[in-house]
């Protein structure tokens, strides 16, 4: 029986917890034991319990000397035949250690953000991810755009280094019978039942372009005042300020009756296939499983043209992709959406259905 170690930061809803209980779910345990080293913050704890996967409570996301004496501790007690880790701190930590025990160590980019760091900031992290590139066995990019995007590492390259796109469950997806009016009562919207929603589910954060869509939801409003917006996820401690930037807006602008925080939901998809309309106003990403997974619900969809968005929509043909950055530019593409024939939204559903079954 082989072992395998993944070394996550969080279990809070997000790309990264789920992708590691894809995986985990579908490895094959009668070959494989799985351990998880990651925080208990959130309900993938559960999750991850829920199937057999052994748990270590970790703090991964700052650099702390009882963590690493932990984590390092767990790795010699376990001896797994392969450390697989997620992001930034738990890169940090499981790669030097799969170095001094000899462990394998494979690592996944979930998301390669560095452009809005100050200089001395990039130049730091760019010069640990150089040093961590050379004791890393193999890197895992979820999107070709974050591949690109990381050629800035020296000692990345083809060799070392792989494309494995993210992928969602579209059968179940599809088969996911959801009444509307209960969803929409559980999160007390039951007013909205006759209005079109609008919706994205997303980390509260700057990256996420949460307090770009705001701005451009107002300027859409005035022209559909039937459109309500829905947003599912929250925000950790060190956001705290951008998400009260964008409680601030939502007051100031009169958006409180039109506009649903909904905070991290355990239904998360269930809510997403109440939705008219997806959008993905991020200014940076790896590959969105929740665009993924609005995608195989054939909900039309609005997104940034980024790297990791590009990967998957391709504009007048999937969806409708808008230049990131300009609350002027979501509110075009969101009107944009709205304002083309049903027939032709199907028919970007479809192509999007099809896309995602590949």
């Amino acid at each position: 029986m082989k072992k395998i170690c993944h070394i996550s930061g969080t279990t809070l809803p997000g790309g990264g917890p789920e992708h590691i209980y894809q995986l985990s779910k579908r490895l094959n345990q009668n070959e494989w034991d799985i351990i998880i080293c990651t925080l208990r913050d959130g309900y993938y704890w559960e999750k991850f319990n829920s199937i057999g996967v052994k748990t270590y409570n970790l703090i991964l996301r700052k650099i702390l000397l009882s963590t690493a004496f932990n984590l390092f501790r767990i790795l010699q007690k376990e001896k797994p035949d392969i450390i697989h880790t997620h992001g930034k701190g738990p890169g940090l930590y499981g790669r030097i250690f799969g170095k001094i025990l000899n462990i394998p160590v494979v690592h996944t980019f979930h998301g390669f953000h560095y452009e809005d760091y100050s200089f001395l900031k990039k130049i730091l992290h760019l010069a640990v991810d150089t040093a961590l590139a050379i004791i890393t066995d193999q890197h895992i990019f979820v999107s070709t755009g974050e591949k690109n995007r990381a050629e800035v590492i020296y000692f990345l390259n083809e060799d070392n280094s792989t494309v494995i796109h993210n992928g969602v469950d579209h059968e179940y997806i599809a088969s996911l019978s959801v009444p509307r009016n209960e969803i929409l009562k559980s999160i007390a919207c039951s007013d909205w039942g006759k209005n079109k929603l609008l919706g994205t589910i997303s980390r509260i954060s700057p990256e996420k372009g949460i307090l770009n869509l705001m701005s451009a939801y107002s300027e859409v409003l005035s022209d559909i005042p039937s459109l309500r917006l829905l947003v599912v996820g929250g925000y950790s401690k060190e956001h705290k300020d951008y998400y009260l930037s964008v409680k601030k807006f939502i007051a100031k602008e009169n958006l409180t009756e039109h506009v649903r925080i909904l905070g991290y939901r355990n239904d998360a998809l269930k809510i997403l296939k109440c939705m008219d309309f997806y959008i993905s106003p991020s200014l940076s990403e790896g590959l969105p499983i929740s665009m993924l997974e609005a995608l195989a619900s054939g909900i039309p969809t609005i997104a940034t043209e980024i790297a990791g968005n590009k990967d998957i929509v391709r504009n007048s043909v999937f969806g409708i992709l808008v230049e990131p950055g300009l609350p002027k530019n979501l509110s075009q593409g969101i009107c944009k959406m709205i304002k083309l024939p049903q027939r032709e939204r199907d028919i970007l559903s479809r192509n999007a259905s099809y896309q995602i079954k590949k």
